[in-house]
């Protein structure tokens, strides 16, 4: 990688690490060789073994919209006993980060945790008509087209892929487009094929949120802080069904006092941010009996202001939408009743609202039919995902006849990250084998104890 130049990429929490870096040059429009063309920034973070193995680990980031550079250096940790012998290779995908990004920011951070998707709708629209990008071919297949473009540049004959969230749908499409090149896959917090991303999100909450609030009742701790913990949850829900609350919060970057109506959509926004991982998820049924029983959700809204902005703020939205008018709205179900659900309908009213108005791309026919592939694939699932829960694992080992379902139990959105599973994946990715993997380490995972008050579980 000489020709590549010396890079520090810088992440969350303070993480960095060292890398090369390069551009990747593609015809926006595929088709038109002479047209617009985009800059792709990527990275490498080569195998620290003087002799490494030829077949390096390409990431796939999630969103659809986050940056991969951007994550890369938690990623680099996660993935450390990998890098041992395999580089790390990091694409910013077409839209997200120093990819020609379609950023688009708001003046007012908390739309996204009021749900004012009136605001948010007339935002992107002002944004869409500044980016210089035709969004209509910001798509998962011509992202996968770059992939495949940047591993001939660097003259990888064989890659292995590992893909979190929305990177799962990205793995797949090109698994199934580019199949010979792909020695071995890991799929964490898995898309399922058939999947209209974000069409099962109201329906997979409430689960998840039945599951923690049962085990809540079933933890001697958590139930004696908090009894009847699902009841003070509905009255919670018809408190704020019909009428809002005025509250003012301070903002979790600014500091500066917020004024926010707390809402319906507010709290379910709020439970959704939360219940993403099991640092915010074993703090829910503090945070749920405290606002039922004293009147007042700041609280709350304070703690979902926290991960809402970290999730969102990271996310280019342009591209979120580019992928998803044009791969999950034009055959979205319309036989999903969510209204009784914590988050109601409010997804398929935003996707109806936006991709009325969005310049779609167009998806291949076939691209939501499953598929099979001969190389052995990796599935990773957290019991308490409420976004890509373990069924959708259990359906994807389902398609896949060279596949292995593991489920961490306790665990939220995307595992890859916990000791287990990055040394499940180190032994998988060596062996590029399903077969006679050490799993014994999940055995021992289990849920975190709940919070009974601000400062944390009961001593």
């Amino acid at each position: 990688f000489d020709h590549l130049d010396s890079c520090e990429l810088n992440g969350p929490q303070s993480l960095s690490t060292s890398a090369r870096c390069g551009t990747l040059s593609v015809p926006e429009n595929p088709d038109l060789a002479d047209g617009r063309t985009l800059d792709l920034a990527f990275a490498v973070v080569p195998a620290r073994a003087s002799s490494p193995q030829p077949d390096p680990v390409f990431f796939l980031a999630g969103g659809p919209g986050q940056s991969a550079l951007d994550v890369a250096p938690m990623i680099a940790v996660a993935l450390r006993d990998v890098n041992r012998d395999r580089h790390l290779v990091f694409l910013d995908q077409r839209g997200t980060g120093d990819s020609n990004p379609l950023n688009c920011e708001f003046d007012e951070q908390d739309d996204w945790l009021e749900m004012d998707f009136d605001r948010i709708n007339a935002e992107l629209k002002r944004c869409l008509a500044d980016w210089d990008a035709d969004v209509q071919f910001y798509t998962s297949t011509d992202a996968a087209r770059d992939l495949d473009q940047l591993r001939q540049q660097l003259n990888f004959e064989q890659i292995n892929l590992i893909g979190g969230s929305y990177g799962t749908r990205l793995g797949q499409v090109y698994l199934r487009n580019y199949p010979q090149p792909v020695r071995s896959v890991v799929l964490d917090a898995v898309v399922p094929t058939r999947l209209r991303l974000g069409s099962e999100h109201a329906v997979k909450l409430d689960k998840t949120l039945n599951i923690l609030f049962d085990q809540c009742s079933q933890s001697e701790a958590c139930s004696s802080e908090f009894p009847n913990i699902k009841t003070a949850f509905r009255n919670l829900i018809d408190r704020y069904r019909d009428s809002g609350q005025s509250i003012t919060i301070a903002h979790p970057r600014t500091g500066q006092s917020t004024p926010i109506e707390f809402s319906s959509d507010v709290l379910a926004s709020a439970l959704r941010f939360l219940a993403y991982s099991p640092q915010t998820q074993m703090i829910i049924p503090y945070l749920v009996h405290e606002a039922e029983t004293t009147g007042s959700p700041n609280r709350i809204a304070s703690q979902a202001m926290i991960v809402s902005d970290q999730i969102t703020g990271n996310i280019a939205l342009g591209l979120n939408f580019a992928v998803g008018c044009s791969e999950d709205w034009p055959s979205w179900p319309r036989d999903i009743d969510a209204s009784n659900t914590v988050l109601g309908n409010t997804m398929t009213e935003f996707y109806e609202t936006v991709c009325s108005w969005w310049p779609a791309g167009a998806a291949p026919t076939n691209f939501h039919d499953p598929f099979d592939s001969e190389a052995p694939v990796l599935i990773l699932s957290g019991e308490l995902d409420p976004v890509t829960p373990p069924e959708y694992g259990d359906e994807v080992d389902q398609q896949f006849s060279n596949s292995l379902h593991l489920v961490g139990q306790g665990l939220g959105h995307t595992v890859m990250g916990h000791p287990c599973f990055s040394d499940i994946i180190r032994q998988f990715f060596n062996s590029a084998s399903i077969d006679e993997l050490d799993t014994a380490c999940t055995e021992e995972l289990g849920n975190a104890p709940f919070f009974v008050n601000p400062l944390g579980p009961r001593p």
